[in-house]
């Protein structure tokens, strides 16, 4: 009885924000983003050091936030050039290694465009700056060989779209090669092979020599992982839009989500003072987060808001609101599998500290502080001390071991070992003894095997509390809680066999005869 009206509640307050309260559903989807981090390194030998690099901006289809500058003993002075955004870093006297780094995340989105068949060559394209339609040392769109192949690609009704698509398909049948410097229109051609940058510059002289205005963009592909490699395209003035066009990868008048600009024209990504040791990299990690974290529309949280006003970070309402889920998880493995564990809810608690760490370090060192404060629980048994003296020290074991976990983390680089100091530490230093009494009265197979078992629901766990669907879904509809303690009460009263029972004793349960 209890249970069925838990569930219906649920359903009716979950319906009467959908119909009454108008509650946009459209924000439970979640949208991704990028973090992106740009590392130069440079050595200097004590002259003063000049780096420039571009940086991107806001615009139509991408906005840029949470920019964070790291850049030692540089100062940094942001100028607005042709409309970029110009970074020059500068110091003076450096000698020896220097890091400098500038952060940022990237929320971008995918456009389509659809070129109608009705425009046609030879109009005076108006609202849009000459200099895209002439000739440069690189975009050479008056040669004899590029005003040559411009005619051999337009169609006898001069229609823009199929001149587009036949000088789209000429560019993109090139050989690919490896980008090594500058490669020019003509050059391209001629080799028949180009990278991202040789593709670009042959397509915009061929639509510059039939005056269609055209220009380079320099950006990132943006996909997880650490790369040294931009990307260039084009674009091409339609009717009042900048169309995108990239040959390289087959995007016709469409760019996706994850190309992110970092200038636009004909120019180069970096430059630093001569004769110093220069190396860069971009990191970039992917993050699927909540539509409504990203639109900072806290009103279709309902209560959440309320929090939001006190400035408690979403972040942290998420792991309180999958707490209960991962509980129920626990409940599922204990009273139906029938699994050990360590602990009622201790999985639980594990696989919410190890959002920080990812489920693999999270596992590790879960088994390293355990293993660890327990061979400490042994030693210490010769001086027979009582319990809470006993607990002390082991808390303390738990934190030293943190601790060291932590910098050994940071010396070699492993980014998740440190964030090993997230685990609840009293809960920690309680499961060690837990491991060491059990190794002792029951055996080291026993408290192993248990220990196995516990990882294995900690794992399972991890996968139900961070899965950003079930997030979204429990943020939107909070009333959900209600359904989860309505499973809770019902497996609480689970009086079958469990499924570790079923496989023990399957040989009598289904002997002939039985």
């Amino acid at each position: 009885m209890v249970v069925a009206a838990l569930f219906v509640s649920a359903v009716s307050i979950g319906f009467l924000r959908l119909e009454a309260l108008d509650f946009d559903t459209a924000f439970l989807v979640p949208v991704e983003l990028f973090d992106v981090e740009l590392v130069q390194r440079v050595e200097g030998f004590g002259a003063d050091i000049d780096l420039q690099t571009y940086l991107p901006g806001d615009g139509e289809r991408q906005r840029i936030s949470e920019q964070r500058n790291s850049s030692a003993d540089f100062d940094l002075k942001i100028v607005y050039q042709d409309g970029n955004r110009l970074a020059r870093f500068h110091a003076e006297h450096v000698t020896g290694a220097r890091i400098v780094s500038y952060a940022y995340r990237v929320l971008a989105k995918g456009v389509r465009f659809v070129i109608s068949p009705d425009y046609r060559l030879g109009n005076t394209p108006a609202g849009v700056n000459r200099k895209f339609l002439e000739p440069t040392e690189t975009i050479q769109s008056g040669a004899p060989e590029i005003l040559k192949l411009a005619r051999s690609l337009t169609p006898a009704d001069r229609s823009l779209a199929v001149f587009l698509r036949n000088a789209f398909e000429r560019v993109r049948t090139l050989a690919s090669r490896p980008f090594k410097g500058t490669t020019d229109a003509l050059t391209a051609l001629r080799l028949g092979e180009a990278s991202c940058n040789g593709r670009s510059r042959l397509m915009a002289a061929v639509l510059r020599a039939q005056g269609v205005p055209a220009r380079l963009v320099g950006g990132l592909i943006l996909r997880q992982g650490v790369k040294r490699t931009s990307h260039q395209w084009l674009e091409v003035w339609i009717d009042g839009h900048w169309v995108p066009m990239d040959p390289t990868n087959d995007h016709f008048a469409a760019i996706p989500h994850n190309y992110l600009v970092l200038y636009r024209g004909d120019k180069v990504l970096f430059k630093h003072t001569a004769d110093v040791a220069f190396h860069y990299q971009f990191s970039i990690k992917r993050r699927l987060v909540p539509r409504q974290q990203v639109e900072q529309r806290h009103r279709i949280l309902g209560f959440w808001n309320a929090f939001a006003e006190l400035g408690i970070p979403l972040d942290l309402l998420k792991v309180l609101i999958m707490i209960p889920l991962g509980a129920l998880v626990v409940l599922i493995f204990r009273n139906v599998v029938g699994l050990r564990t360590f602990g009622t809810f201790l999985p639980a608690l594990i696989a919410a500290a190890s959002r920080g760490t990812g489920i693999g370090w999270g596992l590790l060192g879960f088994l390293m502080l355990i293993l660890l404060v327990s061979f400490v629980r042994r030693l210490l048994e010769r001086l027979e001390l009582l319990h809470s003296p006993l607990l002390t020290v082991l808390l303390t074991t738990v934190i030293g071991s943190m601790l060291m976990v932590a910098v050994l983390g940071v010396h070699l680089g492993l980014n998740g070992l440190p964030k090993i100091s997230l685990f609840p530490v009293a809960i920690m230093a309680i499961t060690s003894e837990r491991f060491a009494v059990m190794e002792i009265e029951d055996g080291r197979r026993a408290a192993l095997a248990t220990m196995a078992q516990t990882l294995v629901v900690v794992f399972f766990c991890y996968l139900v509390m961070n899965s950003l669907s079930l997030q979204v879904l429990m943020l939107g509809f909070p009333e959900l809680l209600l359904v989860v303690a309505a499973l809770a009460i019902w497996l609480g009263r689970w009086t079958g066999l469990r499924l570790s029972e079923w496989l023990r004793f399957r040989r009598l349960l289904f002997e002939k005869g039985a």
